[in-house]
């Protein structure tokens, strides 16, 4: 199916699933993340996303899209599955964090002056949405996207050069950004190592989740501070995925050791 067949799609089954299911919520109409895409702007991830059935997260102050489709019958969920319209396909085809608007905007305003160099960009997915914000975007990656790649099949979104996480050590004038490195690797470490800039934009989860290795957080309660928190990001239920940003600590105050 094309990006089109998919929205499509999912906001039928959405409709089909809340008749009956007790678990499932429909989309909240106008809340803070239920954003359509503005303008010229094209984001067939979120227009999807932003039409799936929704859960409570886990102290019920926000409704989250549910990747799994939870609820009966039974034959809504499969048809959402053989489609592509769970989670895991959603990621593999787009990107594995959410770019809602409110997300990309806040980015944007951070790096306006000095563009990013993403590390592990997949398909370019979230430097496709960040160059539409008008940030510029140099991405990285190793492993182009294709059929056999389990991480990334779509795209590419925005061009991607052949580059690890040494490549970050070339651009300390960008803000680096790292999007759900993997935590079965030293990746994220070893990039963050080599980046000789002060600004970071991590999204993932935390210490303990499924991303980054222990040194990478261990480098950033050493030697980062936080600058604050984007509060429209928006996860799947429950996948605690965030969007924060990072300063040198010797760019904000006091010693780097």
């Amino acid at each position: 199916m094309d990006d089109q067949e998919l929205i499509d799609l999912t906001e039928q089954l959405a409709v089909e699933l809340t008749h009956v299911s007790q678990f499932a919520k429909p989309p909240i109409r106008g809340s803070q993340w239920d954003q359509a895409s503005q303008g010229a702007v094209q984001n067939p991830y979120w227009e999807i996303v932003r039409r799936m059935p929704t859960r409570e997260n886990w102290h019920g102050s926000a409704s989250e899209p549910d990747g799994h489709w939870v609820g009966e019958p039974y034959s809504v969920m499969r048809r959402a599955n053989d489609a592509g319209l769970d989670r895991s396909s959603l990621c593999g085809r787009y990107a594995w964090s959410i770019p809602s608007p409110g997300s990309v905007a806040w980015i944007a305003k951070l790096t306006a002056d000095c563009g990013i160099v993403e590390i592990g960009a997949g398909g370019g997915y979230w430097a496709w949405q960040l160059t539409q914000a008008g940030v510029d975007v140099v991405a990285y990656d190793l492993h182009p996207a294709a059929e056999d790649n389990k991480y990334v099949k779509g795209g590419p979104y925005h061009p991607i050069q052949a580059g690890d996480q040494t490549a970050a050590a070339e651009h300390g004038d960008r803000a680096l950004m790292l999007c759900w490195p993997s935590y079965s690797s030293n990746f994220a470490s070893e990039a963050l190592k080599a980046y000789p800039g002060n600004l970071l934009i991590y999204i993932g989860e935390d210490w303990g989740g499924c991303c980054a290795d222990d040194d990478f957080f261990k480098l950033l309660d050493a030697e980062w501070d936080a600058l604050g928190e984007c509060p429209s990001h928006v996860t799947y239920s429950g996948i605690h995925c965030r969007l924060t940003a990072y300063a040198r600590r010797s760019v904000v105050g006091g010693s780097s050791a």
